[in-house]
């Protein structure tokens, strides 16, 4: 009876036959390590969010009036547990985005975006791209005064180009000359439905990608296809499931017991559009292009200065044309590769602080070395080729 019912389900569903073929029949390198996890981390935190996202949208008012209270008294105060779906999803996105900026440099130490990874880097850049601004998106509907006041800056930002159209783009963002309820409905509809949409259509796209090519070795050779390097998928879900729970236990320590920093106290004020705070700084995870466009003097050429990192990330197929992979057999790219998290780093935490004299050298001088990174990749492929000729 238990067979035929199973016999019955499968023909219909299909399922076994999906199970089979994604975790029997592909084949991963042996012996993974952390970096080959983050992907999946980045997808059940895209999950995550959704879910929680859902149940905050049943009481959230998209309303400029409404939107402060029905977060921070209806939700946390009088819905059952509401406290913690605000707290899941708050949190939960601080750490789907550091789970999103360490897979991303995890790629860029492996060389994920060699031949035949490019659509996969690609595709990865456009999720980065989008996860961005969702997390803008998301960050101006609790109407905190810290998040109104980002977004004050945010939508500015067109106007550093020096463009007349420029102006009715950043009009066109807020819905008026300033924050208010069509911008946060306009941003609600942006971070509810339509850039989730389109992240779950890139994830798919990416995943197909990421299949269609396989993954090297930790040591940068290529074993897609080669049964004795390899092993089928299920047997490294077990290491999954083991840093996976790690990265959960870590997740409850911040809901419970300490989500200050993934909300900023400032943000626990109402938005008051008379009252400028002291000191404005986004989310941690774009302070390092906060200190770029204010440490670079002249607002559109910080503007441009900002956008480099990100075109510069997209163009790095182009740019490092060295057949080897991964930075374990590359010491050039590897010193300069520790040189460009450095700088970043920097940036990121010098972005956290008041604007001063000394915090503009400092952007500068970790921008220019953050740049050298990716200037210095046609230069490094030069010598690798040249190294490998004469050998």
């Amino acid at each position: 009876m238990n067979q035929s019912v199973k016999e019955w389900f499968e023909s219909r569903t299909g399922l076994g036959r999906i199970f089979h073929k994604e975790m029997v029949e592909y084949r991963v390198p042996k012996g993974l390590t952390l970096p080959y996890s983050l992907g999946m981390l980045a997808v059940l935190f895209f999950v995550i969010q959704i879910i929680s996202g859902i149940f905050v949208l049943m009481y959230y008012k998209p309303d400029a009036k409404l939107a402060f209270d029905s977060v921070n008294y209806t939700i946390v105060q009088v819905v059952p547990w509401g406290w913690f779906l605000r707290s899941l999803h708050a949190v939960g996105a601080g750490f789907f985005m550091a789970i999103i900026y360490t897979h991303m440099f995890t790629g860029v130490y492996y060389n994920a975006y060699k031949n035949p990874r490019q659509l996969i880097w690609i595709t990865g850049w456009v999720i980065y791209m989008v996860t961005i601004l969702l997390v803008l998106t998301g960050y101006l509907l609790p109407q905190g005064q810290l998040s109104y006041w980002a977004s004050e800056v945010v939508s500015e930002m067109p106007t550093a180009i020096p463009l007349d159209i420029m102006d009715k783009v950043s009009l066109w963002i807020k819905g008026g000359f300033s924050v208010g309820d069509i911008t946060i409905t306009r941003f609600f509809a942006l971070h509810v439905v339509l850039l989730p949409l389109l992240l779950i259509v890139l994830v798919f796209l990416h995943m197909q990608f990421f299949h269609q090519t396989g993954v090297t070795s930790a040591d940068g050779r290529e074993v897609h296809g080669n049964e004795k390097e390899t092993v089928p998928f299920i047997y490294v879900t077990l290491k999954e499931g083991v840093i996976i729970a790690i990265v959960l236990a870590a997740f409850s320590y911040f809901i419970f017991f300490n989500p200050a920093p993934f909300t900023p106290s400032a943000n626990f004020a109402p938005a008051d559009p008379m009252r400028t705070p002291a000191h404005i700084a986004p989310e941690w995870y774009l302070t390092a292009f906060y200190e770029i466009f204010r440490s670079i003097p002249g607002k559109f050429l910080g503007f441009m200065a900002t956008n480099m990192f990100l075109i510069f990330l997209l163009l790095l197929p182009i740019l490092d044309t060295s057949k080897k992979k991964s930075a374990t057999k590359r010491p050039l790219f590897y010193f300069m590769y520790l040189l460009f998290l450095l700088s970043f780093a920097v940036l990121s935490i010098e972005g956290t602080q008041p604007d001063t004299a000394q915090s503009i050298v400092i952007g500068q001088v970790f921008f220019f070395i953050n740049m050298l990174f990716f200037v210095s990749l046609p230069v490094i492929a030069h010598f690798e080729k040249k190294k490998e000729a004469i050998q």
